[in-house]
This record gives C-alpha cells, sequence and structure tokens, in this order.
C-alpha cells in the first residue's frame, strides 16, 4: 500500500484541516488589541491560516497586514497568498485551499507589507530607543514601538480600520546571539498585554518544534502570560 492510499494519512489530513479551521475561528474572533501567541505544527497550516485569514482582513476588514517573516521568505508568503505556483497553478501537499488575492494591487496600496524578519531594519530586541542611522545618516534600525506609530498613522491617512502584525518568533533563534531567550522575552514583555495603540492585533507565531524544545515548561507558561490570547495548533508526538 502506498502512503498515498494509507488511511492513517487521510485521518491526519482531517486532523489537521479540523485544527486549521478552528485556528482561523479564533484569530477570526481575535480584536484590535489583542496580543496572541499561536503555536503552530507545521509550515503547510500556517500557510494555510495566514491566507485565508489575510484575504478576510484586506478585502473584508480594510486593514493593513504586516509580515515579518523567518522560516518562509517573502517570496514564498507572496506564492501562498496569491494561490498558485510557477508550475500549475497549485502548492503541493495544500489539503485546504489557498485564497488568491491581488497582491500588487493590495502591496502598492501599502496595505500588505511582507519582510523578512531578518532584513526589515526593525530593531525587535527593543534595544534602540527610537533611530539607529549608518555612517550616511540613513536609518539603519527602527524600534518596533517607533515603527508601529509610524504604520498607525499611515493607516490613518488611508483611513483603514486597523492592523494586523504576523511576526515569527523564529528570528529570536537565529545566529549566535548571547542569551537570546532572554531578548525574546524581554521583547514578548514589551508588548502590553492590551496595546497602548488600539488599533492593532500582533500574532506570535512560534513552530510547535521550537516552543517544546527551546523553552522549558516554566518559560512555556511564563511566555503564554505575556499574550492575551493563545491559540495552540499543536499535533500529538
Amino acid at each position: 500500500m502506498s502512503s498515498e492510499d494509507d488511511p492513517s494519512d487521510d485521518s491526519k489530513t482531517r486532523a489537521n484541516l479540523r485544527g486549521v479551521n478552528e485556528a482561523l475561528d479564533a484569530l477570526k474572533q481575535s480584536q484590535t488589541g489583542t496580543h496572541c501567541l499561536m503555536v503552530y505544527p507545521d509550515l503547510q497550516s500556517l500557510r494555510a491560516i495566514y491566507s485565508k485569514y489575510t484575504k478576510s482582513l484586506l478585502e473584508d476588514n480594510n486593514e493593513i497586514v504586516l509580515f515579518l517573516t523567518y522560516y518562509d521568505t517573502p517570496d514564498m508568503v507572496r506564492l501562498v497568498l496569491s494561490g498558485k505556483n510557477s508550475v500549475n497553478g497549485s502548492i503541493k501537499g495544500n489539503y485546504v485551499g489557498y485564497s488568491g488575492m491581488n497582491l500588487e494591487k493590495y502591496e502598492k496600496d501599502g496595505a500588505l507589507i511582507i519582510r523578512d524578519s531578518l532584513k526589515a531594519h526593525i530593531d525587535t530586541f527593543g534595544e534602540h530607543e527610537d533611530y539607529n542611522h549608518d555612517a550616511n545618516g540613513q536609518i539603519k534600525n527602527m524600534n518596533l514601538t517607533t515603527f508601529l506609530r509610524i504604520l498607525t498613522r499611515h493607516a490613518a491617512r488611508r483611513q483603514k480600520n486597523g492592523i494586523t502584525i504576523f511576526l515569527d518568533m523564529g528570528l529570536f533563534y537565529h545566529g549566535q546571539i548571547d542569551h537570546r531567550i532572554e531578548r525574546l522575552e524581554k521583547f514578548e514583555s514589551t508588548i502590553p498585554r492590551k496595546h497602548e495603540f488600539n488599533t492593532y492585533k500582533v500574532f506570535c507565531l512560534y513552530h510547535q518544534r521550537d516552543f517544546e524544545r527551546r523553552f522549558s515548561q516554566e518559560q512555556q507558561a511564563t511566555l503564554l502570560d505575556y499574550h492575551n490570547r493563545n491559540i495552540m495548533l499543536v499535533t500529538a508526538k
């Protein structure tokens, strides 16, 4: 029997689909001011979730959506959101169905912003009070809170109803950074459980493998407490 005919694969697919739909329902119930921790089991599930949710945010809610990616490249995020690939118009292993949208329209309008978190020049570690300039006077890094203020003004000018931010926390494990766990906790603690800017929602995305392997149970509990909403889309070991 091939893996394609294995009933256990069908059972796993149904379970994944059910989990994705439940996570989508939870996301759609999130109000402005939400600081949410979401644990996802794999990139396939995450893509299915953010594809449908982003379409809803842009087309139905008239919001700005910011992606700070890590495990997926910005081009992969664009591919997923477009609902197609360069080969045959579908993405292999897609058991949910990605929702295609007009990316050029939304990116040109500034409603959709997709950046590699390591190249975004946004100081997610919170170590700069405002701006950090290079030798030529150009902005090298920007404090995340400052960036959010700028984004809030942009949303107001564009008459948007809110801002939703997806931040893949894998960036905190990148490279040989000392005290990376402490820095992550410091970052999470700087975002209030209920934001001072009541126009945006922040979703901190943790891969299940990272969340379970890199943090003790005590650290996991601390991270959960930093958020006012938690979505745990996990698979059994």
